[in-house]
């Protein structure tokens, strides 16, 4: 659409004006004074604002670190920075409190540092600010805090976000050995045992070697980076000396709140073929892929592995394989695995007071809870029957959120495979095809845990689980409380029964 003005420069043109390139300068001379004044009006409203009655808002004042092995960088975290007012503001330096001593570093667009300047943010905007922390370490063998700031300064204004984190010193455990075709590995020294004076931390695999005994006593923490296992090999031992309240932790590294919790961070314990005389007692193993795996013995007279009062859960796999191995066990809880809780492969094991609670919700399990096998595949993937194989169970419970948590297979192909379940609580059909493998057990009866959300595998108060075992010279619970020796509990909890006094009026 031609406009009226654009009209009438025409009609002085086609008049032979000669006042024309006259009035062609003066529309140009007012037209870059207006798109001068434009560009001025424009730049001020850019212009930070020098105004210290402005200020900056943050999403938090402290930022907490959950507890950091020294040496080993936390999880970056972050905080963002707002200006909420409707004016551009300049913060004319971003800086840590302690400077180049903090063991705090800022990551700001991009950039690493520990100090930032003249850092512009509209009105409206925000920035994150990442935080990373390093730990040195100290002569400190308990947890230790340590603090710092973020110091913002805008208009004479000086605000600040404090950063709190807590420390631990460590004994680490780093590979130093590389060899084609195998995981960098180290070998534990094993001439001292582990004791609860700082926690130890595994990277890699951590091997226990031909002829050497690891002995980890009681209240010791051991930790495991991602994917590091704990490897016990031929002819090699592992005696962990837990006690009831000094339980022997095995666990992930991480403690933030994500990953704190997350299973299959590290691979496991494997008690490779060959390993002897391995004892169990008063552990905690958490967050990893395959809790333990015990391969066949080299004697198949002497038990492999006792274990005993020991708490396995949150595995991204399984919590017990057994490979042909010789086992005993009491006072077992296994909770909450991705596919079995418990997977016999043929040997010679024995259960008694175990307890399985599978709910299992990171994601869709297709694997019953307890698999029962008189074979397992070798290397090659090759079936191995074991010959013989027997295993029993006794007053022990095996629950989860499957409608089948039974699998026995290999029990009709012509091999040995002696399978006994004595005063078990158990949630299968299976009894419908091996109605001779079971005595006295109950079958699809809820058994009221606790909780299985958390999960608490503890009977509760209304729980058919109390009192309906039989004695079998088992004095104590996982927890080390005594064990009614009349009517213990089916399972590796024994409440505390409350008893009431008779109330009489004295005459």
């Amino acid at each position: 659409m031609i406009t009226n003005f654009a009209r009438f420069l025409i009609k002085l043109r086609m008049q032979n004006n000669r006042n024309f390139p006259k009035i062609i300068l003066l529309v140009c001379v007012l037209a870059g004074l207006f798109a001068f004044q434009v560009m001025q009006t424009g730049c001020g409203k850019d212009e930070p604002s020098p105004d210290p009655g402005l200020k900056l808002s943050f999403s938090t004042d402290t930022l907490r670190f959950d507890t950091v092995f020294t040496t080993v960088g936390s999880i970056t975290r972050e905080f963002r920075v707002y200006n909420k007012t409707d004016k551009k503001l300049r913060i004319s330096n971003i800086t840590l409190a302690n400077g180049s001593s903090s063991p705090f570093i800022i990551n700001l667009d991009g950039q690493q540092g520990i100090q930032f300047k003249d850092v512009e943010i509209d009105a409206g905007d925000s920035l994150f600010v990442f935080v990373r922390l390093r730990i040195d370490p100290n002569d400190k063998n308990n947890p230790f805090e340590v603090r710092d700031s973020v110091v913002f300064e805008t208009n004479g204004n000086l605000q600040h976000v404090k950063l709190m984190a807590w420390g631990r010193n460590a004994w680490f455990h780093t590979p130093d050995i590389f060899q084609e075709g195998l995981p960098p590995y180290s070998i534990i020294d094993c001439s001292k045992p582990w004791t609860a004076d700082k926690p130890h931390v595994i990277y890699g695999w951590a091997v226990v070697d031909s002829a050497s005994t690891l002995t980890i006593e009681s209240g010791t923490e051991v930790y495991f980076h991602k994917d590091a296992l704990l490897l016990v090999y031929r002819g090699g031992s592992l005696k962990v000396l837990g006690e009831p309240g000094r339980e022997v932790i095995f666990r992930n590294d991480r403690f933030d709140e994500f990953y704190k919790d997350l299973p299959g961070q590290w691979n496991g314990i494997w008690l490779s073929k060959g390993s002897k005389e391995n004892f169990i007692n008063h552990a905690v193993i958490l967050n990893g892929n395959l809790g333990i795996q015990v391969d066949f013995p080299e004697d198949y007279t002497q038990p492999q592995l006792y274990l005993a009062n020991t708490r396995i859960g949150n595995m991204k796999t399984g919590g017990l394989a057994i490979n042909g191995s010789v086992l005993q066990a009491v006072n077992l809880v296994i909770e909450n695995c991705g596919s079995y809780a418990l997977a016999f492969g043929g040997g010679l094991a024995s259960f008694a007071h175990l307890t399985i609670g599978n709910y299992w919700t990171s994601s869709v399990r297709q694997t019953p809870s307890l698999v029962l096998k008189n074979y397992f595949l070798n290397n090659q993937g090759e079936i191995t029957f074991v010959e013989p194989s027997e295993i029993s169970f006794v007053n022990s419970v095996v629950y989860g959120n499957q409608g089948e948590e039974l699998l026995i297979d290999g029990k009709d192909q012509g091999h040995t495979f002696n399978i006994s379940l004595d005063r078990c609580w158990l949630k299968t059909y299976t009894q419908l095809k091996f109605p001779e493998l079971f005595n006295e057990c109950v079958f699809n009866t809820d058994p009221q845990f606790l909780d299985t959300e958390k999960p608490v595998l503890e009977p509760d108060t209304l729980s058919p689980l109390l009192k309906a075992g039989k004695p079998i010279g088992v004095n104590s619970d996982i927890k080390g409380r005594p064990r009614s020796q009349e009517a213990p509990a089916i399972g590796a909890y024994e409440p505390v029964y409350q008893t009431r006094a008779l109330k009489g009026r004295s005459k």
